[in-house]
């Protein structure tokens, strides 16, 4: 029965029998996992706020062949998420994140571009980092990583690279974009703010001094919810 480590993101926790909990984390090596905590709904148990939702812990865990839930051994806290929980609206996004991640993610398939956009997310969130920019610079990324995001600077019909001034639409679907050049007579407009929003977060790291005009992120927001939608009905 191997003992792993990894650096790992904790998802969610189930309560199990009386002392126990089952715990949903994403770890750096290994993928989304499952495992038993014994003891951890205990009043004094040796895992503190290291199982927390959104918690960086070190996780050593023991793998047993067939089984589907891995046995927690220890779990060292490495971040915690607390300060995101004391505000009611970053909690509710901290949530989506993990709603997000836990929707995207097969089981056991690292995947080392989404820890790192996870880790980067909560911490710009606890910087101070406008609630809805960070909520759409993650669904970007998530939906980006996930093959899902349709490449705004090209057409789909002639294939010509598009200039951030070029106009663009939404071919049908909302799944790819048709220059101003080509027939758009049954696509949507999109906004060139939408357009230069998304430039500047395919193109710039997260932080805490992160923000947008309200109308390019709310409408952008709408359009990720839309492919997120799409993504979770293929």
């Amino acid at each position: 029965m191997p003992l792993h480590q990894s650096d790992s993101i904790i998802l969610k926790t189930y309560p199990l029998g009386e002392a126990d909990r089952i715990v949903a984390f994403f770890s750096r090596d290994h993928g989304k996992v499952r495992g038993v905590a014994n003891g951890a709904r205990r009043m004094k148990n040796r895992f503190g706020a290291s199982l927390e939702p959104l918690a960086h812990s070190r996780i050593q865990f023991f793998e047993k062949e067939n089984r589907d839930l891995v046995r927690i051994q220890s779990a060292d806290l490495l971040d915690s998420p607390m300060k995101l929980f004391q505000d009611y609206d970053r909690a509710v996004c901290a949530g989506r994140i993990v709603e997000l991640v836990d929707r995207f993610l097969p089981e056991r398939e690292p995947q080392d571009a989404v820890f790192r956009l996870v880790r980067m997310t909560v911490t710009a969130l606890k910087q101070g980092c406008p609630i809805q920019f960070a909520a759409c610079y993650f669904e970007v990324w998530m939906l980006r990583l996930a093959g899902v995001f349709p490449d705004l600077f090209v057409c789909s019909t002639c294939a010509r690279r598009l200039q951030l001034e070029d106009e663009r639409f939404l071919a049908p679907g909302l799944q790819a974009v048709v220059c101003g050049k080509c027939d758009h007579r049954n696509a949507s407009g999109i906004l060139a703010e939408v357009v230069a929003l998304v430039q500047r977060i395919l193109k710039s790291q997260l932080n805490g001094d992160g923000g947008g005009a309200d109308r390019a992120v709310r409408n952008l927001h709408e359009l990720n919810e839309y492919w997120i939608r799409h993504y979770s009905e293929r």
